[in-house]
């Protein structure tokens, strides 16, 4: 009878474990399912803000436009790019001087003048006016 009743117990009890266990199963995917979901949300929101500043920085690029009149223009011009590059950075020159394969391309107004050379349709030069630079100091 001692048997009967310890077999009766340890069914029990087995039965109860994995009752448990499985709960604890559900519980757990339950979770998880949770927060992929919700990870799954902030992903989402990321990626609109990401779209939202990429379209808000491709219009102020556009709308700020260096020019041959301020000093982005100028650095924006490297060694080795063609001329179609050139114009699209710094615009249509005020005047152009070519001999043979070297083209100078010059940018001027009454008192600043800059000029790109380009060889072989590669810039080789760049001159750029001298720009003044104003920096505020803090009060």
């Amino acid at each position: 009878m001692a048997r009967f009743v310890v077999l009766v117990f340890l069914s029990a009890s087995l039965g109860l474990w994995g009752q448990t266990a499985a709960d604890d199963s559900a519980k757990e995917i339950a979770l998880l399912k949770r927060t992929v979901a919700d990870q799954e949300r902030r992903i989402a929101n990321l990626e609109r803000t990401v779209r939202s500043l990429q379209t808000t920085a491709v219009a102020a690029a556009r709308t700020v436009r260096p020019s041959w009149r301020n000093v982005e223009g100028w650095t924006a011009v490297k060694i080795g790019m063609s001329r179609d590059q050139v114009v699209e950075i710094l615009g249509e020159p005020k005047s152009t001087d070519i001999v043979i394969d070297r083209q100078t391309l010059f940018y001027k107004d009454a008192a600043d003048v800059g000029n790109v050379v380009i060889t072989d349709d590669r810039v080789s030069e760049v001159s750029s006016p001298r720009f003044q630079i104003f920096v505020t100091l803090p009060k």
